[in-house]
């Protein structure tokens, strides 16, 4: 176990140490030729910003890093692995290159590290992690050891939110129940206002279950003020839990028993269901995806959402 107080355990937890190396998505930096580290070709400001998401992420290993306009994993980023995975270490010790959001990789990214996944040097380990096993490439795949990790429970996210967290006991089991097993997503949730973003997703819903677009645009306009893309995504991520809550209460046999997220909204959905019982729910989730596929295209938010009102009324069949 780490001891958390000698000089190796301080600079690992600061993600400062030579033993450890941490690589994520970063912005394009003033030249992508060469093989120097790509940390090194950011601009001042990206640089700053990187390394003010690597303090935060110090502080909280459950903090995502987010740069702007990082939305791949770069060449320079492997070259720089590969040239230190090489260099020697005191007797003993074991380098460690951590790969976040390893789906992330370019392609070119990707063959380069392949040869090193194939005969990685003694005394280091390279650790991939994604959410998305299945956007890898089948190469990176085969030359690696899958470790699944089952999700939290409920009752462990939440217990954790109620030590580490000032918010009420209803916002705290709310964002667990919504968390699908993430501590990490329901701490962000309850940051953005887990109440607030919920009764908006289901106002937006009821709006243009209406007809009253000016109202949905409205509310669009909304959620997307500031350009902020991550309450975007956590917007569509509630409506999205929203339509599985309602296949669970449409196919089950007994809903009351299902692991429903919006489980205090029950009887919602049940009316839902009931007044729109022909919805295609399975198209209402497909449509939810891609709309969250356009933000990392940088679609105009607003228009995402509006559009997304249009397609979703398609598939409400009363």
């Amino acid at each position: 176990e780490a001891c958390n107080e000698c000089e190796n355990c301080k600079k690992i937890t600061s993600l400062r140490s030579e033993l450890m190396q941490l690589i994520c998505a970063l912005p394009a930096g003033k030249t992508d030729e060469g093989d120097s580290d790509t940390i090194e070709k950011l601009s001042a400001a990206d640089f700053d910003a990187y390394m003010e998401e690597l303090e935060a992420k110090s502080q909280n290993p459950y903090y995502k890093i987010s740069l702007p306009n990082a939305n791949n994993i770069r060449i320079g980023s492997i070259r720089d692995l590969v040239s230190k995975i090489y260099l020697s270490t005191s007797a003993g010790n074991i380098k460690v290159f951590l790969i976040s959001e390893a789906e992330k990789m370019r392609q070119e990214a990707a063959n380069a590290l392949l040869k090193i996944l194939e005969e990685p040097p003694k005394n280091s380990v390279i650790i991939l992690t994604t959410s998305k096993i299945n956007a890898l490439p089948r190469t990176i795949i085969g030359r690696c050891q899958k470790i699944h990790f089952e999700p939290l429970t409920n009752e462990q996210i939440q217990a954790k939110l109620e030590e580490t967290l000032m918010f009420s006991k209803k916002e705290i089991s709310l964002a667990s129940n919504l968390s699908l097993g993430s501590y990490t997503r329901a701490a962000q949730l309850l940051e953005m206002g887990v109440e607030e973003i919920r009764d908006t997703a289901i106002k937006y819903l009821l709006s243009l279950l209406k007809d009253d677009y000016a109202e949905t645009v409205l509310i669009s306009r909304n959620v997307t003020a500031k350009n902020d893309k991550d309450k975007t995504r956590y917007f569509l991520f509630f409506l999205n839990t929203w339509f599985r809550d309602l296949m669970l209460v449409k196919y089950s046999q007994n809903p009351g028993e299902e692991p429903i997220s919006n489980v205090d909204l029950l009887e919602r959905l049940t009316k839902l269901n009931s007044n729109y019982p022909n919805s295609d729910i399975f198209k209402i989730i497909i449509e939810l995806e891609e709309a969250e596929k356009l933000i990392a295209q940088n679609v105009q938010l607003t228009l995402i959402l509006v559009n997304l009102a249009f397609k979703l009324k398609r598939h409400f069949n009363p």
